[in-house]
């Protein structure tokens, strides 16, 4: 049974639950990430050796033999640079808080408050990187310490990382009631799986509530959808079915998160 670990209140009273990635899943996604960091430089090894026994082979001249060697060396530290800080950088900017390692783990890094993870948080918790990699066991005992299972560039960076679950109510087939469609320009990336599950779940019981109370879910989840997406650019104001109908926002949100689910064979 799936137990939530990290509960977060929104501003429109929507509680939102998540699940931990925990220790195991972290590590397992550092070691994925790390043998796809370790196979370039292997890749790149290979390749500079090639280009200084080719070198060699056609007899270069030693000055400009020199020059190679130490050109091939300024590019080995510039890239291993950029691999060591670049390369979680890049991804979890990128791919909304996951890297190859954390994608193929199944989990994802965000912010405390349950949003997407900003570029700032995710240069932060990354620069500290160094510190949790140089002395390894003070970043394990901080995430087996803490409650909430943060290394030092979490608590830095105001991040947690959780596990993606696949939701159960994925491709379930709920009427819609509005004029609601697809829409392509929307930033469903910034949609959880945990966003998608609540929604799906109003959406399918939404009948059998009280005619009092339905509405004000309704404007409730539009109001907490409509700000997810507006803070990340995610939706523009042409693209806002009208203000007065939020169950027509929520019913585009759904068919358009179904829509990428189909898309990359969710």
């Amino acid at each position: 049974m799936y137990t939530p670990d990290y509960s977060i209140s929104t501003p429109e009273n929507v509680d939102l639950h998540l699940e931990l990635a925990g220790i195991g899943n972290r590590i397992l996604a550092y070691l994925i990430d790390m043998t796809i960091v370790a196979m370039i430089l292997l890749l790149l090894g290979m390749m500079d050796m090639a280009i200084y026994l080719a070198a060699t082979y056609f007899k270069l001249p030693t000055e400009a033999k020199e020059t190679l060697v130490m050109t091939i060396s300024v590019v080995a530290i510039f890239v291993s640079f950029f691999l060591f800080f670049g390369y979680h950088i890049f991804f979890e900017g990128t791919w909304q808080g996951q890297s190859p390692g954390k994608r193929l783990a199944g989990i994802r890094v965000i912010e405390n408050n349950g949003q997407p993870v900003s570029w700032s948080s995710v240069f932060i918790r990354n620069i500290v990187r160094v510190f949790d990699n140089g002395m390894m066991l003070i970043g394990l005992l901080t995430m087996l310490i803490n409650k909430n299972e943060k290394r030092l560039g979490d608590l830095a960076a105001g991040t947690l990382v959780i596990r993606e679950r696949k939701s159960e109510l994925t491709g379930e087939n709920i009427p819609m009631l509005t004029k609601a469609k697809v829409e392509p320009l929307l930033d469903i990336g910034r949609i959880s799986t945990d966003d998608y599950d609540l929604l799906a779940r109003f959406l399918k019981r939404r009948k059998g509530l009280s005619a009092s109370h339905r509405p004000v879910i309704a404007s409730r989840l539009d109001g907490y959808f409509r700000e997810k997406l507006k803070d990340g650019g995610g939706i523009q104001e042409e693209q806002q079915p009208a203000q007065g109908n939020p169950e027509e926002f929520l019913e585009t949100i759904f068919l358009s998160y179904q829509a990428r689910g189909e898309e990359f064979g969710i």
